[in-house]
C-alpha cells in the first residue's frame, strides 16, 4: 500500500492547530502542532492481517479528529476538478442527513444538527476556506403539556436565501426565517401533524426556486403555499382529499409547482397504493399535468430539469431519479442499476448545476457527477474513491454554489464534502 495521508486544521484562537494522519504500509503516523510550533509525532506499528484493516485504522484516527472539530481544507483557486476543498463531520453527531446548504457565493456552509436524542437543535455556519464553525442559533427542546414533558426537535432542512444573509429552516412542522446579522427570526408557515394538517415533516420540506426568490412551504389546513422573499403568498393550493402529499418542488423559474400525491397503502392492505405527480401553473392557477407514477410506492425527491420540460422523481425506496415529460406524462429516462437492469440505480438525492450542464447524484458512499446531455459519468468523481477522503454514506444532500464552481454532498455518515467542479 502506498503512502496515504491527510492534514487537518482547526482555526480559531491565537494559534490555529493542525493534525496529520498518515498510513505507510502497516505503520500509522500521527502528528499534532500549533501554528509556528514543532510537530509532536507518534508512530504505531499496526498489528493487522491485511491492508484493509490498516486502512480502517487510518480512517478511525482521521475521523476521531474530525469529530473534535478539525477539518480538511484546501484552496479552491488552486484545486483541480474533483479535488476536495473541505471535508468535515457535523457537530453533535445527530442530524437529519441533507440538512445543510452551500451559500450562493460558495464561501459558507450552513448545517443544522440535533442535540442528544433530539432534545434541542443547533445551526452552525462553517467557513469553506478555513473550516471554522460558528453557532448562530440554538433551539431548546419543544415544551409539551404535562405529563408529556419535553418534545424532540428535528431540523429537517436549512437553506440560504438569495444573498446569503438569511436562512430558511424547517423545525418539526414549522418553516422559519432567520436573519443572520440581527439574530431575529419569524415563522413563515406552521402545522401540527395529524392535528391541523396531514403533512409529515419528515417528508415535506421547504424548497426554493432556482433564484431563491420563491419558497415552497407547507401550512396548517393542508395548505401548500408559494411565498416571496418577504413571506407574502403568491400561490396557494389545498392538498386535501384522499391523496396525501408526500413531496413537492418549484421549477427553476418558480412558475411551475410539482406535488407528489399518493393514496392507499404501500405494503398490503385492501387498497394498493397509487401515486401521481400534479404539475401546477402557479401564474394561471391551474393544473398543467397529472403524471401517474408506476409501482406501489410514493414518489420523493421531486424536482424539475433546467428546461422545465421534465419532472424528476424517485420511488420511496432508494432508486432514482427518473424523468417524466410535463407535456406527455411519459417516463423519458432513468438510471438503471448496473447489476440488476430491471431496477433503478440506488440514489438518495440529486441536484442540477446552475448552468444545467451537470447533474450530481448522491449514491451510497459517493457523489456521481454526470453530463446532462449524455448522462455519462465524469470519472473524476464516483467509484474511483480516494482513500484519504471518508465516505458520506447514503448521500441525501447535494448542493451547488451559485457560480457552479463547487458541489457539496453529505449523508448519514455525518460527513460533508465540498469538491471543486
Amino acid at each position: 500500500m502506498s503512502l496515504i495521508e491527510t492534514v487537518l486544521s482547526m482555526p480559531g484562537g491565537a494559534k490555529p492547530r493542525f493534525y496529520r494522519v498518515a498510513l505507510d504500509g502497516r505503520t500509522l503516523v500521527r502528528a499534532a502542532w500549533a501554528q509556528g510550533g514543532r510537530p509532536r509525532e507518534t508512530v504505531k506499528e499496526l498489528e493487522v492481517s491485511d491492508d484493509r484493516e490498516a486502512l480502517l485504522a487510518f480512517e478511525k484516527a482521521r475521523d476521531k479528529k474530525l469529530r473534535e472539530g478539525f477539518a480538511r481544507v484546501a484552496d479552491p483557486s488552486g484545486a483541480a476538478r474533483g479535488d476536495v476543498v473541505l471535508e468535515m463531520i457535523v457537530p453533535n453527531r445527530s442530524w437529519c442527513p441533507g440538512a445543510f446548504d452551500l451559500s450562493p457565493d460558495g464561501r459558507t456552509l450552513v448545517v443544522a444538527t440535533m442535540l442528544k436524542d433530539g432534545y434541542g437543535a443547533e445551526i452552525h455556519l462553517v467557513d469553506v476556506a478555513g473550516g471554522g464553525r460558528r453557532l448562530v442559533h440554538a433551539e431548546p427542546p419543544e415544551v409539551r403539556p404535562a405529563p408529556r414533558g419535553r418534545g424532540q426537535t428535528f431540523p429537517h432542512t436549512v437553506l440560504f436565501d438569495a444573498d446569503g444573509r438569511r436562512i430558511v429552516y424547517a423545525l418539526n412542522g414549522e418553516t422559519r426565517l432567520l436573519d443572520l446579522a440581527r439574530g431575529q427570526g419569524r415563522t413563515l408557515a406552521a402545522y401540527r401533524e395529524s392535528a391541523d394538517a396531514d403533512f409529515n415533516p419528515h417528508r415535506v420540506h421547504p424548497k426554493w426556486d432556482g433564484s431563491r426568490r420563491r419558497l415552497l412551504a407547507y401550512d396548517s389546513g393542508n395548505r401548500v403555499r408559494v411565498l416571496d422573499r418577504q413571506g407574502h403568498i403568491v400561490f396557494e393550493v389545498h392538498a386535501d382529499g384522499p391523496y396525501a402529499c408526500w413531496d413537492g418542488a418549484l421549477s427553476p423559474s418558480g412558475r411551475l409547482l410539482a406535488l407528489s400525491r399518493s393514496r392507499g397503502r404501500t405494503y398490503g392492505g385492501s387498497e394498493p397504493m397509487t401515486t401521481e405527480i400534479e404539475v401546477w401553473d402557479t401564474e394561471a392557477g391551474t393544473i398543467r399535468q397529472r403524471i401517474p407514477v408506476p409501482g406501489r410506492q410514493p414518489a420523493k425527491d421531486i424536482g424539475f430539469d433546467p428546461s422545465e420540460t421534465l419532472v424528476l422523481a424517485a420511488p420511496w425506496g432508494s432508486g432514482g431519479p427518473g424523468a417524466y415529460s410535463v407535456d406527455t406524462a411519459e417516463l423519458v429516462w432513468h438510471f438503471a442499476d448496473p447489476h440488476r437492469p430491471e431496477r433503478w440505480a440506488a440514489c438518495y438525492g440529486w441536484a442540477y448545476s446552475p448552468d444545467g450542464k451537470t447533474l450530481a447524484l448522491g449514491r451510497r458512499g459517493e457523489l456521481e457527477v454526470v453530463d446532462t446531455a449524455t448522462r455519462t459519468a465524469d470519472p473524476v468523481f464516483g467509484s474511483d474513491h480516494r482513500p484519504e477522503t471518508g465516505t458520506t454514506g447514503r448521500t441525501y444532500g447535494v448542493r451547488f454554489s451559485a457560480d457552479g464552481t463547487l458541489v457539496a454532498s453529505g449523508g448519514d455518515s455525518g460527513r460533508i464534502v465540498v469538491r471543486k467542479l
